[in-house]
């Protein structure tokens, strides 16, 4: 009986202790994924007027007043301020907080994510790069979004770092040749479909409207992802973001929010679906065509 209630108590004791490590993971990703969302937004911001992504250190947009550090905490300090800069009292947008609550909730979600992209032990591993590939994907959609821009640098880093993951992980995870190469020449090759897929669909819908059917940058970041998420990952991943957009420009349509040949952020549809493809894993969305075919 004592036995018993010993072994009952261990359980209860490794039950609690689970649920503890549990919730720090958990805290430090959304807290990691909040100050990420901080530098994101120094970079929508300075990038496209052609600015140090580090210097100087962040200021008010209105009155150049330098922010100090405790005025430059992710999420809390724009509630502190309520919303306002300390010095002018102009007003900071909603923006800055939203895109760090965003990129938080990322991370934490990325701890459950079921990516088909890298290998299925490497959970930690997973992770680190998974706060790499959602922080590149946020940072070009909201681009997009704002400019119909994506930027030639943020794809090709992109791209760099998808082939990179797959030959750092096969390293550490000490894999055979045969199986390291193959990871690393399918993260190429899908880099290489993606780019031409898209280029191939521009050119027929330039040949046919007489104008560009996609941006230049759709191209660059179908390479991105399909150096992430491989052959299947990509082709998910285009899928979806058709389909998202079709349904976002017939509502449009509907509701004469956008008007005919109203040109839309289609980056940003490719992006969300290819973070769906990551959380989710391939065998999700497999399923679900199979089901809606």
């Amino acid at each position: 009986m004592l036995l018993y209630k010993k072994v009952n108590l261990f359980r209860r004791f490794k039950a609690m202790l689970s649920e503890q490590i549990i919730l720090i993971k958990n805290t430090f990703s959304f807290l990691m994924g909040c100050c990420f969302g901080s530098f994101i937004n120094v970079v929508i911001y300075r990038l496209p007027l052609g600015k140090s992504l580090i210097f100087p250190r962040s200021y008010c947009i209105e009155c150049k007043y330098r922010i100090r550090w405790f005025e430059n905490i992710p999420l809390l300090s724009w509630l502190f301020l309520r919303g306002m800069c300390r010095n002018c009292n102009k007003p900071i947008s909603i923006i800055y907080p939203l895109v760090e609550l965003t990129s938080g909730l990322l991370f934490l979600l990325n701890n459950y994510s079921f990516s088909s992209g890298l290998l299925s032990s490497s959970y930690f591993i997973i992770n680190i790069f998974g706060w790499i590939f959602l922080s590149l994907l946020l940072v070009l959609s909201i681009l997009d979004i704002k400019y119909f821009w994506l930027p030639d640098s943020i794809c090709k880093i992109g791209i760099l770092a998808g082939i990179f993951s797959k030959l750092i992980i096969g390293i550490i995870y000490e894999v055979s040749t045969t199986v390291l190469l193959t990871m690393v020449f399918e993260s190429v090759a899908a880099a290489f479909l993606g780019y031409m897929i898209f280029q191939l669909i521009s050119a027929i819908g330039l040949r046919i409207f007489q104008k560009p059917a996609m941006g230049k940058g759709d191209s660059k970041l179908a390479a991105l992802i399909g150096s992430w998420l491989g052959f299947i990952g990509l082709g998910i991943s285009t899928w979806l973001a058709f389909n998202l957009a079709g349904i976002f420009v017939v509502i449009g349509l509907v509701t004469r929010k956008l008007k005919r040949n109203q040109k839309i952020p289609f980056g940003t549809f490719l992006a969300f679906s290819a973070i769906l493809v990551w959380h989710f894993g391939n065998d999700t969305f497999i399923k679900l065509i199979s089901l809606a075919s």
